[in-house]
């Protein structure tokens, strides 16, 4: 793939996870979005950045392969944020295509395997 065609469709993802999640606050009380800002937060900042573009072509590759791309990349920013890292997106994306480890805990898009990759079974 160019790096065009994955830009376009990790953007496509991204913003059909968004308006996912976006409904599902939608159902809430107020009293759990308050509880929820700090996610609903981060949330809003990694939709923007990874939709910004100029990350490495490798990242996005990676997160096309989730179902949630936005899920998990906002889930390793927040547990990122309690450690004292310089706080940016790019390491983010680095640890989390470097370990793998978001592959055990999330749903994979399997139009999106490498070819010698296969969904487990939990």
């Amino acid at each position: 793939m160019t790096k065009k065609e994955i830009e376009k469709m990790i953007r496509n993802k991204l913003e059909a996870n968004y308006n996912a999640y976006i409904r599902q606050l939608q159902t809430l009380p107020a009293d759990s979005l308050i509880e929820q800002a700090a996610q609903i937060a981060a949330t809003k900042l990694v939709f923007r950045e990874l939709c910004g573009g100029g990350y490495k072509s490798e990242y996005m590759e990676y997160l096309l392969r989730f179902q949630n791309p936005l899920e998990v990349v906002r889930d390793q920013w927040l547990l990122e944020q309690n450690v004292p890292l310089d706080g940016n997106m790019e390491h983010v994306l680095w640890a989390l295509s470097d370990k793998e480890h978001a592959e055990q805990d999330y749903e994979l898009d399997e139009a999106f395997l490498p070819p010698e990759q296969e969904v487990r079974m939990c």
